[in-house]
């Protein structure tokens, strides 16, 4: 699948997406590490991290960008209380700092190992002024990572003249909004039907799963909607309709063999009008595994590419790493 000169994708099927994560840990780890909270006779000082753990990566897709972080962050801190020789050690606790939550939506959970007869204020202090000062602080993170990965993602071009966006401005979305918005292009203009050159091929991969569950992950639409953060109808069913990724994906199931088979008439949102491929999904038992094999066939000559390299990304990739059943590290 080929990229444009100007970093935009041809096709809605895939996203660029740059990897936030070791920028983010810098970035934390400047805004919170060293930072002192202080009331009254109490100072907390936050010492170093001892767990920072999470991902966070910046997606482009049809002029939006969508900023996908999830963390969960420990910190030892020290306090200390005026007139007194006692310190207090403790861990602050960050479980939810991620694209479904707003900064002023973090929870922070305080524990003081060090037992004192300070030990209440300093928990008021860190529950009421240290919360609010750490979601300042992460709210300068959620700022900085969407301004500082927007660069790059949305490139106007150079050399020649812009054929780019013409439906608006790029703006910022998260993941909330993203998985309830369907994603608007540019208008497409409707053509007289036109023969379709067509093609076919298969592409497979292994799961450590039996095939009851991998079908589960194709047919059920509270699994479907893990694996592909977004959207789902599904009715797994003969005659039964489907639509996938926000409507992306959009179909009719045509036979329908629990644990065994699928068959469906299956397009992708740049097919043209009214065009259908036949993709069948079959569920083969290995023993100690399952094996899926997709057969597609009658898939537009310019679209095999996209359609080929979509289903290995957007469906066997994301199932294997969703639930950690996939037999090789992609």
């Amino acid at each position: 699948m080929a990229d444009r000169p100007d970093g935009k994708n041809v096709n809605n099927w895939h996203w660029v997406e740059k990897n936030a994560t070791p920028w983010s840990k810098e970035r934390l780890t400047e805004l919170l590490i060293g930072r002192s909270i202080e009331k009254g006779p109490i100072k907390v000082l936050l010492k170093e991290f001892k767990k920072i753990e999470g991902d966070a990566t910046a997606n482009n897709r049809k002029a939006k960008l969508i900023f996908l972080f999830d963390w969960i962050l420990e910190i030892k801190y020290v306090a200390n209380v005026a007139g007194s020789d006692l310190e207090y050690k403790g861990v602050l606790e960050i479980p939810n700092l991620s694209d479904e939550n707003e900064a002023d939506e973090v929870d922070l959970n305080v524990t003081i190992e060090t037992k004192g007869p300070h030990e209440a204020e300093i928990r008021h202090l860190l529950n009421k002024e240290g919360l609010h000062d750490i979601r300042n602080q992460l709210a300068i993170y959620i700022k900085e990572l969407k301004q500082e990965f927007s660069k790059g993602l949305i490139l106007d071009t150079v050399a020649k003249p812009q054929t780019v966006i013409k439906s608006g401005t790029t703006r910022v979305v998260d993941k909330k909004s993203f998985q309830n918005t369907v994603i608007q292009g540019e208008e497409k203009v409707e053509k007289p039907a036109a023969p379709v050159n067509v093609t076919s091929f298969e592409v497979s991969d292994g799961f450590k799963v039996p095939p009851e569950r991998l079908y589960e992950f194709l047919t059920d639409p509270e699994l479907i909607k893990v694996w592909t953060n977004g959207n789902v109808v599904i009715e797994p069913k003969k005659g039964g309709k489907f639509s996938l990724y926000n409507g992306q994906i959009t179909g009719e199931f045509v036979e329908v063999e629990p644990s065994n088979k699928l068959v469906t008439k299956w397009r992708l949102r740049d097919y043209p009008s009214g065009h259908y491929a036949k993709i069948t999904f079959t569920f083969e038992d290995q023993g100690d595994s399952s094996l899926l094999k997709v057969q597609a066939e009658a898939v537009p000559q310019d679209q095999a590419d996209n359609t080929r390299e979509g289903f290995h990304r957007f469906y066997m990739q994301n199932i294997g790493r969703t639930f950690g059943c996939g037999m090789r590290m992609f």
